[in-house]
């Protein structure tokens, strides 16, 4: 590729920064992708004069205060930022040497429209090999570099280079080290991609995953019973892998069996184990990884909610009133992603009960129900019209029963149908 097609937007704001001057480089990410034939996501800009330059001649460009300053383009399409050079570098090109990996050191300069590639980046991303700039000094002062690391290996399918290789794993330990922010947000990217079970395992092979999310190591080996034929961490990648691509969901399954290490039990009379109360004592190790990824209030009670109530069972879910019971433990919030966890949790074994299946549209119609019960199409005046009743409690108990028909019947909720169905009931 010679030339790259650009955004016409970002042509305009490198057209604007070069008439003020100023010497701008596309880097990052999109010149990686753009040699790749893909479809950035983002346009980063680096110039080399100071940043409040660019500023000038952008005045409509929002200031964004971030460990490194940016100048953020508002308007529509792609999000386009601008940076200035890194606090040690004092060109480009050195600028370009201190990234994590080649295929992120290679730059465009529309100006001179040429390509700048001090590292080889375009060899190594021709050969879909992931390098890095300085696997000595590169992790050390990074260590989240090794999460990014194994992260573009999995999702631009590159090989990782052999001393790059080595860096990466000697340099795992580090990232027990690492800010909890910074490894929620690489941690969530990995999670993101298609191949769950394959990050995870990316991760352990790496080393990684002991600083990460150490609690899955405890699971390794530990065998279940006739119900479960895999071992515990088999089965809970299995279930992660059953999911849609949703971070926080697919931690929920990494940890939905973190405690049956310590509840497996041997019953009297048994011979095979079981894990009583597993997902109840599962709460102080969602605790300890929602402060390791210092994870918000909203996340870590989501999170726990699903790992505390993972366990759903049909045949105890037969009746609308045990439905309506456990609607009102669980929360209506968590219940699309509770059902999806439970159904890729019974798919994890094999096919999924049929019994499952009635149970699941058992319990999206009452759900629906109660949501159509909270905004009831009938009111008291008219229980009282309808009825010949004057104002006290019987109005209340009405109602009271057209809630629960419209919560078993949601089709029910229609102001003709309730007026029909009060005059019926009150002969």
């Amino acid at each position: 590729m010679e030339r790259p097609r650009l955004p016409a937007r970002l042509d305009s704001v490198l057209q604007r920064l070069a008439a003020a001057g100023l010497r701008a480089y596309l880097v990052g990410g999109a010149p990686r992708d753009l040699w790749l034939g893909r479809e950035p996501r983002d346009y980063d800009v680096l110039v080399e004069q100071p940043l409040e330059h660019a500023h000038a001649a952008l005045p409509e460009a929002v200031s964004i205060a971030a460990r490194t300053p940016v100048l953020a383009c508002t308007g529509p399409g792609p999000r386009i930022e601008i940076s200035g050079l890194r606090d040690s570098a004092r060109s480009l090109e050195e600028d370009l040497r201190l990234r994590d990996f080649t295929l992120n050191a290679l730059a465009w300069d529309a100006d001179a429209a040429r390509w700048l590639d001090p590292l080889g980046s375009r060899a190594d991303l021709d050969a879909r090999r992931l390098r890095a700039c300085a696997p000595a000094r590169g992790f050390r002062d990074d260590p989240l570099r090794v999460l990014r690391g194994v992260r573009l290996a999995l999702e631009l399918s590159l090989e990782v280079e052999a001393e790059t290789g080595h860096a990466l794993e000697r340099a795992h330990w580090r990232l027990a080290r690492a800010p909890g922010e910074r490894l929620r947000e690489e941690l969530f990217r990995l999670l993101a991609l298609p191949d769950a079970r394959g990050t995870v395992e990316a991760l352990r092979a790496c080393g990684a995953l002991a600083a990460v999310l150490p609690e899955l190591l405890r699971l390794v080996g530990v065998e279940q019973n006739r119900h479960h034929p895999d071992d515990v961490y088999r089965h809970t990648l299995a279930v992660c892998a059953g999911l849609r691509a949703d971070p926080l969901l697919r931690l929920a399954a990494l940890l939905h069996d973190a405690a049956k290490p310590e509840s497996k039990a041997f019953r009297k009379g048994r011979d095979e184990a079981s894990f009583h109360r597993h997902e109840h004592r599962a709460a102080p190790h969602v605790a300890r990884v929602a402060r390791r990824l210092r994870l918000s209030n909203s996340q870590e009670q989501r999170l726990a909610a699903l790992v505390r109530h993972h366990l759903l069972f049909p045949e105890r879910l037969e009746s609308p009133r045990s439905v309506r019971r456990m609607l009102r433990r669980v929360g209506r919030d968590i219940l699309p992603d509770l059902l999806e966890l439970r159904r890729a949790d019974l798919a994890s074994r094999g096919p999924v009960p049929a019994a499952w299946d009635a149970c699941e549209a058992r319990i999206r119609e009452l759900a629906q129900g109660e949501r159509a019960a909270e905004s009831l199409t009938i009111s008291g005046e008219d229980v009282m019209r309808e009825l010949g009743i004057e104002h006290g409690p019987a109005v209340g108990r009405w109602l009271a029963r057209a809630r629960r028909r419209v919560v078993e019947q949601p089709r029910e909720n229609r102001r003709e149908r309730l007026l029909e169905w009060l005059r019926a009931a009150g002969r």
